[in-house]
């Protein structure tokens, strides 16, 4: 297999630059804010499977199991001292895991022999070696409708080289079985903007009447609309005012910036954006609350300063999500990815490349 040239950095790691707050700073693991031993704990797995990854979606499946949807993926054993083999593929580019309970089922692919992504671009080079860097998908948010899962999967390829190299080419959705979870079909979508916009890095289908589909697009959040229960429907984009069918047209929802991944869900009366702002090695955890899922953003809250549970250096943490079904005593549960600036840490100790889960309390999301 040629040699991956791409260090473990997905696009969603492109990070906004600011987000201002007037609000004071609040230190880490205070008493409505703190972390959630129990998943940051049964993530950090040695063994059969998925034993580090990025990306950290999950749907909750009709029959009350979760699907937890991964970005670059490492396999294979972690060593007694907590290092890594070098293997081949060195990672494959997205995956999933089924938790029933306590236990987890990673969910990959083995192409002639070789691991591989779950989810592959029809066109991809297939080789005697499956290739996961020359055409790749890097999955979005997920959601369920009539009775099947589906995510949204971004197309990138390797444009030049170097760890930045690589290009978005592509837009779909994956549509899997349930409950066995075996891929269907991926159907392309083209929704060109005035930029680039990522859409399906995050879902809300909390309305009765539309699914809304949001997207980045230089670092501002863009929302579109499809009819309930119509993905593949013609979509509607908001424009700041009103809702068109060109996409061309549609403008940021919100005046300020966020993350490339970013979760938005109802909660009770209320729609909850949680996000993060600063660089890579100044960042935040940051929430804002609407009467609607679209605009009218206000009530912007620092949650938590995004960093290493161990401050290492070339360590940064990157990308929250929110898993608002594993809401637990009035606690939200929040995932978010650390990595290393130098590919080489993350074979060296495999706790570089493991998530780390927080609780917040709604109350302190949603109380002026």
């Amino acid at each position: 297999m040629k040699t991956i040239a791409i260090q473990i950095l997905t696009v969603s790691i492109l990070i906004a630059s600011c987000i201002n707050s007037n609000e004071k700073e609040q230190p880490n693991n205070t008493r409505n804010v703190f972390v959630d031993e129990y998943y940051t704990n049964y993530f950090a797995r040695d063994c059969c499977g998925v034993t580090g990854a990025d990306g950290f979606y999950s749907v909750e499946l009709p029959d009350k199991r979760t699907v937890w949807i991964f970005g670059d993926s490492f396999l294979g054993t972690v060593n007694p001292d907590g290092s890594r083999d070098k293997r081949s593929p060195v990672f494959i580019r997205n995956a999933m895991a089924v938790q029933d309970g306590d236990s987890l089922k990673s969910l990959y692919n083995i192409i002639d022999g070789w691991e591989s992504s779950l989810v592959i671009p029809p066109e991809a080079v297939k080789g005697t070696e499956f290739s996961e860097d020359s055409l790749w998908y890097w999955p979005g948010d997920g959601f369920v409708e009539n009775g099947k899962l589906k995510v949204f999967m971004t197309g990138f390829y390797q444009a030049d080289t170097g760890n930045w190299g690589f290009r978005w080419t592509n837009a779909n959705i994956a549509t899997f079985s349930l409950p066995d979870l075996a891929l269907e079909k991926i159907d392309h979508f083209d929704y060109p903007g005035e930029v680039e916009i990522h859409w399906g890095h995050a879902v809300c289908d909390d309305d009765p009447d539309f699914t809304y589909i949001y997207g980045a697009g230089d670092k501002f959040p863009y929302v579109a609309r499809a009819p309930k229960g119509n993905i593949l429907a013609d979509w509607e984009f908001y424009t700041g005012e009103n809702w068109v069918a060109d996409s061309k047209l549609a403008k940021p929802m919100t005046s300020f910036r966020g993350s490339e991944q970013f979760s938005v869900f109802k909660h009770k009366d209320k729609y909850v954006m949680i996000t993060q702002s600063g660089d890579f090695l100044a960042s935040s955890i940051y929430s804002v609350t609407s009467d609607n899922p679209y605009t009218g953003w206000t009530n912007k809250k620092e949650l938590w300063k995004l960093q290493p549970l161990v401050q290492v250096k070339n360590l940064f943490a990157y990308n929250p999500v929110a898993h608002p079904h594993l809401i637990d005593d009035n606690e939200l549960l929040i995932s978010y990815c650390v990595n290393s600036f130098n590919l080489d840490d993350l074979f060296e100790d495999a706790s570089k490349y493991r998530p780390v889960f927080i609780r917040v309390q709604m109350d302190k999301i949603l109380n002026p």
